[in-house]
């Protein structure tokens, strides 16, 4: 049934954070899908911080919602959890670099 495979999506969790969100909470796109210009959850694919925001002299590239709040799965992967559900951005986004290959955070090396 379609409810049931809703059901079980919405309740997915990720090793720890809060269930995935089936649409982006500002833009509405789905998963999987292309954050529409102005949303101010999408992300610049070179520097990672907020597209909305980004002044910087380069194309910010098409970032694509996959459920999480922006952050959130590379906390978790870095081992930065404040506790169960509660990723720790503020240590994400002031220690971590940006890798635009991965489009993700990593620890500096």
């Amino acid at each position: 049934m379609a409810g049931d495979s809703e059901q079980s999506v919405q309740n997915k969790t990720f090793d720890g954070l809060a269930a995935v969100r089936e649409r982006c909470p500002d833009c509405d796109v789905a998963i999987g899908e292309e954050h529409t210009d102005g949303c101010d959850v999408a992300r610049c694919v070179v520097n990672g911080r907020q597209q909305l925001g980004c002044e910087a002299n380069h194309d910010c590239g098409g970032d694509v919602w996959s459920g999480w709040w922006p952050g959130e799965v590379d906390c978790q992967r870095l081992g930065w959890m404040i506790g169960p559900g509660l990723p720790d951005l503020n240590r994400l986004y002031t220690e971590a670099v940006w890798d635009s290959q991965k489009r993700q955070w990593v620890k500096p090396t």
